[in-house]
């Protein structure tokens, strides 16, 4: 068998969903524990839902932040129309590529996609694309994310945002009967990668539960973006390094643990 970059490494992943990183790792030899500690639910407010779709036409954007914005408007999108076409003639925003890649399952290009993911960077890009006074834009986002984009297109761009939340993160309370939770407990791991800030603070959540017996091994903790290396940070959580962008996960931890 050939020696393979990461063999007897053991590596944490706290999201749900992990593919396909998890294979990825497995492909490299790692062992990968899968251990989530968000969950996520597809559901939006039936009277908001039906106030968006209905004047879905009068959106010159529609703005994603994240993959999970992505599968939840098209989820309220499919149960008013038939066609793909009813999105319209508006412009497109994504976050990044992840959060693009998941809008060509739709058959649908990206417009602007900043070069650092960030909603930050996404509505500076959106601004530098063209000018956005007066025109009608729709936010779509999740339960927990800030009002960022929204105060710098309005502030800065003076556009109108209307903001559709199409999903709901929330923290999980680990059962101590998981296996890949034992495992850990047990023994440790090489490396946590936290991909995203609420991930972090399902961690803090269930630090009890995921404190190490004696002689098990302390993971290194890497992070996606400045955002989750920040709420590391703040939890006293150190970071080992950051990946700048969802495609670099898989060479950052092959770099740092091969």
């Amino acid at each position: 068998m050939k020696n393979l970059p990461l063999s007897k490494k053991t590596i944490l992943l706290t999201r749900p969903n992990n593919e396909p990183l998890a294979s990825q790792l497995k492909e490299l030899g790692a062992k990968v524990l899968e251990l989530p500690l968000i969950d996520v639910q597809f559901e939006a407010d039936a009277e908001v839902a039906e106030d968006v779709l209905k004047n879905l036409a009068c959106y010159e954007w529609i703005l994603f932040t994240s993959a999970n914005g992505v599968k939840g408007f098209f989820k309220e999108f499919f149960k008013k129309f038939k066609d793909i076409r009813c999105i319209g003639p508006c412009r497109i925003a994504c976050v990044g590529s992840t959060t693009a890649d998941a809008l060509k399952e739709f058959f649908i290009q990206t417009d602007v996609i900043p070069e650092k993911a960030t909603g930050e960077a996404m509505a500076e890009a959106i601004l530098n694309y063209e000018t956005i006074e007066n025109l009608n834009m729709l936010y779509v986002t999740g339960n927990l994310n800030d009002n960022s984009v929204s105060k710098i297109l309005e502030e800065k761009g003076r556009a109108i945002v209307d903001t559709f939340p199409v999903y709901k993160t929330s923290l999980i309370e680990l059962d101590g009967e998981h296996e890949a939770l034992k495992e850990f407990v047990e023994n440790g791991a090489d490396a946590i990668y936290f991909a995203s800030g609420s991930a972090v603070e399902g961690f803090v959540k269930n630090a009890k539960k995921l404190s190490l017996k004696k002689g098990a091994k302390s993971p290194k903790a890497y992070s996606i973006g400045e955002k989750c290396s920040e709420k590391m940070k703040n939890s006293g959580i150190p970071v080992a390094k950051e990946a700048k962008h969802p495609s670099l996960v898989l060479e950052m931890l092959t770099e740092e643990l091969g």
